[in-house]
């Protein structure tokens, strides 16, 4: 699993990728970014390569990431 923070000006974002063997981890991460109290937006694609993409405002983004770092460690 691979997580990229990108950050370009007042926008950020951040991708999270990983194989179909992570993809429980990979949801229970992306579900935990969403559920917290970030104002961020999510796209998903991908089967075989998971790849989800969150992006929003700088702070918000940023506390996503420590979220979904938190939940990595799990």
């Amino acid at each position: 699993m691979k997580c990229e923070y990108k950050i370009s000006g007042v926008l950020a974002s951040l991708t999270i990728t990983s194989t179909v063997f992570e993809f429980r981890k990979h949801n229970r991460i992306v579900d935990a970014v969403l559920l917290s109290p970030a104002a961020v937006r999510a796209k998903r694609t991908g089967f075989f390569l998971m790849t989800s993409v969150i992006s929003g405002r700088t702070p918000a983004v940023m506390r996503a990431y420590k979220v979904a770092q938190r939940e990595y460690a799990r």
